[in-house]
């Protein structure tokens, strides 16, 4: 009953009339599709409309619980250390909305704080979940930071640290989203500091917290100072007449849009199968 249903609304055919089908499913079907969808999958079809986003939620934070999905981190000091450290999810936070990632061993890393060295950067963060054919870990999303930042080691004591990156969701192309780390800086050990001086840092990740949006697909440069340059002139002038740049651009985020919810409707339909 079910698969006639969505057969019966599913165009693979037509990318609209994909979307619109789609749309046009009672909550309790979409529910039902969206369980079978992994993690990418049902990020690209949440970023598609504020309906989809809504409903997604829940089954997207049980994603993130899984224990085969690891978020890690690189750092790298002038290209000589390059330590990662990997986490995994701990809890939705109410209060900012954000998912919290914890790190699954409390490691403490090793760097230098030295005149002739540049501070260590926070140069990666990439999702992982299981492995791929060739043994190795799967990457979902390679590199979710638009630029590295760095990290200051001198202090002793808890830093954190908050930046933003820019993403494509809720109808825009470069909606702003803030992400937080914290962590702490510890002094040298006495055996170290024999043979380093008071030079060597431990650094000791704390905790990273971000919305989902995060891990929606990247804004590039590009869209995010058009967007900036767009968004100060409406604040200077309420009501204005959109360009043919602005129509144009548009329509091309749209026709991509329904490319890909298209791919995705015709993957849905395969799967309905097995509902």
């Amino acid at each position: 009953m079910i698969h006639k249903l969505i057969s019966s609304r599913i165009n693979k055919n037509s990318s609209i009339s994909s979307i619109t089908s789609l749309i046009s499913l009672p909550n309790e079907i979409l529910l039902l599709i969206f369980e079978s969808l992994d993690i990418i999958s049902l990020l690209a079809l949440s970023d598609t409309c504020r309906r989809f986003n809504a409903l997604s939620y829940t089954r997207l934070l049980s994603l993130f619980a899984s224990p085969d999905l690891t978020l890690k981190f690189s750092l790298n000091q002038e290209y000589k250390w390059q330590p990662q450290v990997d986490l995994s999810f701990s809890h939705f936070d109410a209060d900012t909305q954000n998912l919290v990632f914890k790190p699954k061993s409390q490691t403490a890393l090793t760097f230098y704080n030295s005149a002739v060295l540049r501070k260590p950067n926070l140069c990666n963060i990439s999702l992982i979940q299981g492995i791929n054919e060739n043994g190795e870990p799967r990457s979902l999303k390679e590199n979710l930071l638009q630029k590295s930042y760095s990290l200051s080691i001198k202090p002793i004591g808890t830093f954190q640290q908050i930046h933003k990156v820019y993403r494509r969701g809720k109808g825009t192309k470069h909606m702003p989203l803030s992400y937080t780390f914290s962590y702490t800086v510890s002094p040298p050990t006495e055996e170290s500091l024999s043979k380093t001086g008071n030079r060597e840092r431990l650094i000791t990740l704390i905790e990273f917290s971000c919305p989902v949006g995060f891990f929606y697909p990247q804004a590039t440069t590009a869209q995010k100072i058009i967007g900036n340059l767009f968004g100060r002139r409406r604040g200077k002038k309420k009501v204005k007449k959109l360009s043919t740049t602005t129509l144009i651009d548009s329509k091309i985020h749209l026709d991509k849009s329904c490319e890909q919810t298209s791919e995705i409707a015709r993957a849905l339909e395969l799967m309905v199968v097995n509902i």
